[in-house]
């Protein structure tokens, strides 16, 4: 890997002020390992962020049907990985492992995360990395190492898990998700690793994405197949604006905000019914979604799931919006049990 001034860690740290060096410095850990050992497994939970301060690790990973294994890369002193992981709460996609004595700083999660707020020039310098990287990934062919094309089952790898393995091959294609019975129920098209277009169920675009990613694991299967030009009929109202690294992050952290949600919202339990006169909102991105809800709910409460199915959003963004609604004392849902709203 070549060493410039973006990637190396040990640059940034002498050009920090004195305090936000003491910052970073307190909470790296110093860890050692021997030759051949293995730092993580593909798949492991993301729990840490790795700097190298001596020695040489190799990113080595395994085809979704574990039959071959390919080095994606070797990294040494002052490069770092991990945050990928980190940064979208997903699992690891590739084995790291060193290929000699190696000296390694270890940053866990929550203190990485405190150090991304709280150290701005820190913040900066993972995400023009992490953009950087994924730019060069989109110029090389990870996925030619196979033999097939990205295939697997969805009761096993959920769609985010899916975009971000994707997204970090840097490949043009097309993503179809087949239910059990074999039928279409997703599409999108990716060029480069970043997804273009996009469908899944009876929704469009970035919409389509929020609920593919909060969909319960199925019997269904995926598969990626390489290709220049996409064979579904995509249009205008199925562009995705968002960049990856931006898709993958908000992908991560609005499911996360979806499986905090009361139980009875989540399940679409209940009716929702106004407790105001008139609708109070200041969110411009969910404006037309709150005023429809407000419209749909005028005369008489209304299940949820009814109004859900009656909309062109996730029931991700759906519920978000909801919860809101519920939380600023604007409407109520009617259910069994009283719903008190997690704020977001």
């Amino acid at each position: 890997m070549e060493h410039n001034f973006e990637a190396n860690f040990f640059t940034l740290l002498e050009l920090l002020d004195p305090a936000s060096r003491l910052e970073i410095e307190a909470v790296c850990a110093r860890v050692s390992y021997g030759p051949r050992e293995v730092v993580y497994e593909q798949s492991d939970p993301s729990s840490c962020v790795y700097i190298i301060v001596s020695g040489l690790v190799e990113a080595v990973t395994t085809s979704p049907d574990g039959r071959q294994t390919r080095s994606v890369g070797h990294m040494g002193k002052g490069d770092f990985f991990g945050d990928l992981g980190v940064l979208t709460g997903q699992v690891r996609l590739a084995r790291v492992e060193t290929c000699e004595p190696t000296k390694l700083l270890q940053i866990e999660k929550l203190a990485f995360q405190r150090l991304l707020e709280k150290v701005p020039k820190f913040g900066a310098y993972f995400s023009r990395n992490l953009a950087r990287r994924l730019h060069q990934t989109s110029t090389e062919a990870h996925l030619d190492i196979y033999s097939v094309d990205l295939a697997g089952n969805l009761k096993h790898f959920d769609l985010l898990t899916i975009f971000q393995a994707i997204t970090s091959m840097g490949r043009t294609g097309e993503l179809h998700l087949n239910s059990a019975s074999n039928e279409l129920i997703g599409s999108f098209f990716f060029r480069q690793g970043r997804a273009e277009h996009g469908r899944f169920a009876h929704l469009e675009g970035e919409e389509a994405i929020w609920q593919g990613f909060v969909e319960l694991a199925t019997d269904g299967t995926f598969v990626f197949h390489v290709m220049e030009k996409p064979t579904a009929q995509f249009t205008d109202q199925t562009k995705i604006e968002l960049e990856s690294i931006d898709l993958l992050m908000q992908g991560a952290t609005r499911r996360d905000t979806f499986h905090d949600l009361p139980e009875p919202l989540r399940l679409m339990q209940g009716r929702l019914s106004r407790l105001s006169e008139q609708l109070f909102w200041s969110d411009p991105a969910t404006q037309p979604l709150a005023e429809r809800i407000w419209e749909l709910i005028a005369k008489r409460p209304q299940p949820l799931d009814t109004l859900w199915r009656r909309l062109t959003y996730s029931s991700l963004t759906f519920l978000e919006t909801v919860n809101l609604l519920i939380n600023t004392g604007q409407v109520e849902l009617l259910t069994e049990e009283p719903v008190v709203a997690k704020p977001f």
